[in-house]
Formats: C-alpha cells, structure tokens, sequence
C-alpha cells in the first residue's frame, strides 16, 4: 500500500485535543471511534499506524487519521 499521501495532506480528524475517562485505554477508545465514525475496521497496524486501504490511515500514538 503507498501511504505517503498523509505526510503532505491535512489530517481528517484529530482526536488530541479529546480526553477519554482515566479508566479506558485511551489508544483503544480513539481507535474504535475513529472506525465507527469512518466504517473501517481489520486494518494493518504497522507500528504507530493503522492502515485500512490507501486512503483511510489512523495514527493511535497521535490520535489523528486521514481519509481521502
């Protein structure tokens, strides 16, 4: 898959500026929010990104994705 599309578009979504309550894993909440909200799931974790195709990446350290 060619991902490297996201190092010059402007992220979708960002999730950085949101707080989950203490007890949630906070890289597990924001991952399936950000599936819920763009209907993807099953993708390639690549260490720091989750890769659903060539346009849909998440990033769980920094809480962002981008979707074309």
């Amino acid at each position: 898959m060619n991902i490297d599309w996201i190092n010059t578009a402007p992220k979708t979504v960002a999730y950085d500026y949101m707080t989950a309550d203490e007890d949630v894993d906070t890289i597990e909440f924001f991952t399936e929010r950000f599936e819920r909200e763009f209907g993807v799931s099953d993708g390639d974790d690549i260490g720091g990104l989750i890769v659903y195709s060539d346009s849909c990446v998440y990033d769980y350290e920094n809480f962002c994705g981008w979707v074309k």
